[in-house]
């Protein structure tokens, strides 16, 4: 009766205290969405200048560093340059763009015998859907873009202090055991993130590539702009892949007079997300996210309603940390489990056999 008892409590307060946390990432989103976007740059910055130091050990880690950075402030400008252009391009094609709306509704009319007036009903909630959906896409942008600054003096200071990480590590854990479980662990999140980030680019590359041929092929209009498009939003699980797709075939069926060209950059688009989804990136991830799939959806669901954009571009990730440290803990240890894809949430075999101590119950 005591042993159900102290569970029972132990069961609420953990609850109390994930609906705490939950609210207070809610109540602090301006400030952690920023941060937590700051601490992925600056992992992928460093994973990439480490990268670049392991080639060649010429290249000294400082200059790797500062071609790393370089790289990747060079593309966040030119972002905002096809951003710009982008937007110019639009608003002078308008005109075009709205004859071409309700033609194509004309023509559905024709066809059906229905009465202009619902299909121009419908025309209108279409267009404020497609618009609605732009508009999002680009207050996330804007968002990120606003708040460049502040993101970049983050990673400055993470860069700073990433020397004194090690003196931090001895001082939070004396002891020599829970601290070399304590950086088995930190090490876990760091590759796992790493090796998300770095295969996540290299699909996004490859479809965005495969995708940009296709589109000037076939001639859409700013092809450029929704190739930038489909590489960023092939970071967010599941949907972010379809989304990419469709917005531009939605496009193209405004632009385009004949549905032939339409179909076929549908068919080359999604052949290539098909194709590189299924058969590429499964072998290059592996298990490093080790996330069954009903905990990517939810975690997207949750993140994004957290975080907005921010929080759905690294659901993923942050649910992975999130398992990995509540693994370590026995009272936790079971949502861990439920998290991960195969049961097993913890590190490595080889790597949790050398620590027979688990961290004491929270």
């Amino acid at each position: 009766m005591i042993a159900t008892t102290d569970t029972t409590i132990r069961a609420t307060l953990l609850f109390l205290a994930g609906m705490a946390l939950i609210g207070l990432l809610y109540l602090t989103r301006e400030l952690m969405a920023p941060f937590a976007l700051a601490v992925f740059i600056w992992l992928i910055i460093d994973a990439f200048a480490r990268w670049m130091d392991k080639i060649s050990p010429k290249i000294p880690y400082w200059l790797a560093l500062t071609v790393a950075v370089l790289v990747v402030v060079g593309l966040m400008v030119g972002f905002i340059f096809v951003i710009v252009d982008t937007v110019g391009d639009v608003a002078a094609d308008s005109p075009r763009y709205e004859a071409r709306l309700t033609e194509i509704f004309g023509w559905i009319a024709d066809k059906t015998g229905q009465e202009n007036l619902s299909f121009a009903m419908l025309e209108q909630s279409l267009t404020a859907k497609i618009k609605g959906g732009l508009a999002t896409f680009a207050a996330t942008v804007q968002g990120v873009l606003s708040e460049f600054f502040l993101i970049a003096l983050y990673v400055v200071f993470l860069f700073a202090a990433q020397s004194s990480f090690p003196k931090k590590m001895d001082d939070l854990f004396p002891n020599e055991q829970r601290r070399g479980q304590a950086a088995k662990v930190g090490e876990r999140i760091r590759q796992s993130i790493e090796k998300y980030l770095s295969v996540q680019t290299i699909i996004s590359l490859m479809q965005t590539v495969v995708s940009y041929i296709a589109m000037t092929a076939l001639g859409l209009d700013n092809a450029l702009f929704w190739a930038l498009v489909i590489f960023v939003l092939n970071y967010i699980p599941i949907v972010g892949g379809l989304a990419a797709v469709v917005m531009p075939c939605l496009f193209a069926l405004v632009q385009f007079d004949s549905m032939g060209r339409v179909g076929l950059l549908a068919a080359l688009l999604f052949g290539a997300q098909f194709v590189i989804g299924n058969t590429i990136q499964p072998k290059m991830m592996g298990d490093s996210m080790n996330l069954s799939a009903i905990v990517v959806i939810l975690a997207l669901s949750v993140w994004g309603a957290l975080w907005g954009g921010v929080g759905a571009f690294l659901s993923a990730p942050l649910t992975v940390i999130i398992m990995i440290i509540l693994a370590q803990f026995p009272t936790t240890r079971w949502i861990a489990v439920l998290l991960s894809a195969d049961g097993n949430p913890d590190m490595d075999d080889d790597e949790a056999s050398d620590v027979s101590e688990p961290i004491p119950s929270l």
